[in-house]
């Protein structure tokens, strides 16, 4: 009696052996054959669509200047002599901070023109 079960188990092993590797080899030809979808194109966000027009950092900028405002209006909590003063120091510290970034900016770029004239200057030579 235990040799039949065994011979019953290698029987049963060899059925389930040789229909796995048929649905094995089903399964590969109609991954084959499926059509791919398309890959997806990736979108950029709309902040930075907006960014990128001349407008758009106008906008930016408005946005910006009207959130200031806003939040002056909060912490002067209607005070309107705290609120002028604590907008005229903004105002001013925006104006230094920007006079101090252009001219930072602007030495930069004489600074690479004059490496690009004298490198064009050697090569001429």
């Amino acid at each position: 009696m235990a040799q039949k079960k065994t011979t019953s188990n290698k029987g049963t092993n060899t059925r389930s052996g040789s229909s796995s590797s048929k649905k094995g080899a089903a399964a590969s030809r109609n991954a084959r054959t499926a059509p791919k979808a398309p890959p997806i194109e990736e979108k950029e966000p709309l902040h930075s669509v907006i960014w990128s027009y001349s407008w758009g950092k106008a906008l930016y900028l408005l946005l910006a200047i009207l959130v200031m405002i806003g939040l002056d209006l909060l912490i002067a909590m209607n005070h309107y002599n705290m609120f002028f003063t604590v907008l005229g120091i903004e105002i001013l510290a925006g104006m230094l901070i920007g006079w101090i970034v252009f001219l930072i900016l602007d030495r930069k770029k004489q600074a690479d023109m004059l490496n690009e004239d004298s490198s064009g200057a050697e090569s001429e030579e």
